[in-house]
């Protein structure tokens, strides 16, 4: 089984050779890529040449500080950046926020906590990254795939036609609502329906079954005279 932090890049950028030695270490030893920057110069150079998911970053570097560069930074990179500096002050602290820092740990620090910091931006990081993408849709155990017009549950298809499908989507976004079956029909079809129309009722109906076989955790509920209820069975 792989490091789990495998692949996710770090850079340093720190002018102090032991420090900068030593953090590398650790951090290489933890499973990370690590690159280094000693200058202002460095940072802006590794940001086009291999670009990192996370910054630690100093303060003083021999071209400036690096708050008088943090939007040029920020214009190239929205990946935290962990501050390190030698000020204890609130204001200097703040300062490094608003400039658009992440976090801030002060020197001198303990390595283990510097670690401990770099993992729980990971986990945010992983834990952003595990949201569906915009073309995927989760209600319960069913994930909704909209491109292929598919639904699943627990990975297995329910086998939906594509009325269907757009039905199940269609409820699954309106959870717990009561949909009149005139304004269903409308929405699906594009059109009035007419007085007559089993449409509605005859989706539902097979949905139903569909929904109870794959144990999808749903019911479809009709309400005479106002319309049906997506809720969790």
């Amino acid at each position: 089984m792989g490091n789990m932090n495998e692949g996710k890049v770090i850079m340093l950028v720190e002018d102090d050779q032991d420090i900068l030695w030593g953090n590398q270490q650790v951090l290489k030893e933890e499973g990370y890529t690590v690159i280094t920057a000693e200058t202002i110069a460095d940072l802006f150079i590794g940001l086009d040449t291999t670009p990192p998911d996370l910054i630690i970053l100093d303060l003083k570097l021999p071209d400036g500080n690096s708050l008088d560069f943090m939007p040029e930074i920020r214009a190239k990179t929205s990946v935290p950046i962990l501050i390190l500096t030698a000020h204890v002050e609130r204001n200097t602290r703040l300062a490094g926020l608003k400039a658009g820092g992440d976090d801030y740990i002060t020197k001198p620090f303990d390595i283990d906590e510097l670690c401990q910091r770099v993992a729980a931006f990971f986990r945010r990081e992983d834990m952003h990254s595990s949201k569906p993408p915009a073309d995927k849709y989760i209600c319960g155990l069913l994930l909704f795939d909209l491109l292929a017009n598919q639904a699943y549950v627990s990975g297995v298809s329910m086998e939906l036609s594509g009325k269907e499908f757009a039905f199940l989507h269609l409820f699954a976004r309106n959870e717990e609502k009561t949909l009149p079956k005139e304004l269903i029909y409308e929405t699906i079809w594009k059109q009035k329906m007419l007085a007559e129309d089993q449409s509605v009722r005859n989706t539902v109906h097979r949905l139903r079954k569909k929904l109870e076989s794959s144990k999808s955790g749903y019911d479809i509920v009709s309400t005479k005279g106002e319309g049906y209820t997506f809720i969790k069975g």
